[in-house]
């Protein structure tokens, strides 16, 4: 799961008057901000004027004029939004067009009708929850490491932390290199944005060793150079707040060899 403390937004293109208002309306009332499109052609405009890309986008299959499978084409194929996910509206069961949206990039669908909470399940399932006023980056993260502590204590599981940053992105790039980890990781995994140059990688039922291995995949999955801090429970800290400190601690040593010099503190 890919968790931001900003507001995330959302595409919603469906060409029912009905289901777009039932469905913004539920979206917006767990802290979503929803953009609609009632056409292929007038989603795939909005999608392309953005300065930065939607963090969902949701298409009804069948739509006028270019339809859901198409849009869906061509939106993968814009670079900006190869690791957006899309979730698909269908009243098709057939196995073949559901298929054949998941080959064309598609990583959920719903099938009409559907209730609100079947909508937002898959919505947080694949951006997170909407998000509260007030939460801090830090405190997102803190939030997530301490469930994480305790589902680890009551199974006496490890968990690991890894942090990462690179200095220099361009505005809007650190999200689209979150999207980019979380696509490759594990289901049970959270990657969370901190700040403009900086991911965190919650990492359940990881060592060490496991760690070091995800950072370094995650130095090749990254364009640039990163420097990374790992921290894993109950080896580097007995909570949240101890894995953080000690995880930032590894990073400006890390940070330190790499470019000799330490990185702004994220708060």
């Amino acid at each position: 799961m890919l968790l931001s403390s900003r507001e995330k937004t959302i595409l919603l293109v469906e060409d029912s008057t009905l289901t777009r208002f039932s469905s913004r309306r539920v979206l917006e009332d767990r802290g979503y901000i929803v953009e609609e499109a009632s056409g292929g052609e007038e989603a795939l405009a909005k999608a392309r004027q953005r300065e930065e890309p939607y963090d969902l986008v949701i298409i009804d299959i069948y739509l006028p004029g270019l339809d859901g499978l198409a849009l869906l084409e061509k939106l993968k194929a814009t670079p900006e939004y190869r690791y957006v996910p899309v979730m698909m509206f269908t009243s098709e069961t057939r196995m073949p067009v559901v298929k054949r949206a998941i080959e064309l990039g598609a990583v959920e669908y719903l099938c009409k009708p559907f209730t609100a909470e079947q909508l937002v399940h898959r919505v947080e399932k694949l951006i997170g929850p909407g998000v509260g006023k007030g939460e801090t980056p830090i405190a997102l993260l803190h939030r997530v490491l301490k469930n994480e502590v305790n589902r680890a204590v009551r199974g006496n599981l490890k968990l690991a932390l890894v942090l990462a940053r690179r200095e220099g992105l361009e505005k809007g790039k650190i999200e689209e290199h979150g999207r980019r980890v979380q696509h490759r990781l594990r289901g049970i995994d959270t990657v969370i944005v901190l700040s403009s140059s900086t991911l965190a990688a919650v990492l359940p039922l990881t060592g060490a060793e496991g760690a070091q291995v995800v950072a370094k995949k995650m130095s090749a999955w990254l364009p640039g150079e990163w420097s990374f801090g790992v921290a894993v429970y109950p080896d580097n800290g007995k909570d949240g707040e101890e894995l953080f400190n000690y995880a930032e601690s590894s990073l400006k040593e890390s940070w330190k060899k790499d470019g000799d010099k330490a990185p702004p503190q994220d708060g």
